[in-house]
């Protein structure tokens, strides 16, 4: 095994792991108090994660809003004690909108403003998993052209992992390593 799957445990813990408490089976004891410190666990990560989204929140208010408005009020972009500087600068954001309208919208106005040549186009097409002697050709023929397409060859890591698991269930040839794959066991904890 080259490691640890992939899996995320916390999302395997569905059930309230109080309701392992009463487990009387040899090593039930054990696997009750695992299950619990697993519950622990994903609550306080859960509550670690909020804090710090929290302080991402505040340092925010005070580096956007608070900070620039006192400087702004004492008419300074710049400030510098001790070699330490402090100044204002302008940060921008954006991103382009999701609905379709919209976007196309947005695209217009980039080519109205003359600013056209900011539009990246990517033309795809998908083949079925029969088709890679076309899909080879179609590649071949657009280069010949004078084209520069970029080819995608994968496999869809779902695809992938259920073609390692039947592989290796069947005990067929398959090379774990090329594929950094890991063939383990997980527990998998859901509620009544």
């Amino acid at each position: 095994m080259n490691g640890p799957p992939t899996v995320d445990v916390w999302d395997a813990i569905e059930a309230d792991a109080s309701a392992f408490k009463n487990l009387t089976t040899e090593g039930g004891g054990e696997l009750s108090d695992l299950i619990q410190i697993a519950s622990d666990i994903r609550k306080q990560l859960s509550k670690a994660e909020e804090a710090i989204k929290s302080l991402k929140e505040s340092r925010d208010r005070y580096l956007y809003d608070l900070i620039p408005a006192k400087m702004a009020e004492m008419g300074m972009d710049k400030v510098e004690v001790d070699g330490n500087k402090v100044s204002l600068r302008t940060f921008v954001g954006g991103t382009m909108p999701k609905d379709p309208i919209a976007r196309e919208n947005a695209l217009a106005h980039l080519r109205e403003i003359g600013a056209g040549d900011f539009i990246q186009n990517v033309l795809s097409v998908s083949f079925g998993v029969t088709q890679d002697n076309s899909a080879k050709a179609l590649q071949a023929d657009l280069e010949d052209k004078g084209f520069d397409p970029e080819a995608k060859t994968w496999v869809h890591p779902m695809v992938l992992k259920k073609l390692i698991r039947e592989r290796v269930e069947a005990n067929q040839e398959i090379d774990l390593d090329i594929f950094n794959a890991h063939v383990g066991t997980i527990a998998k904890i859901e509620g009544a």
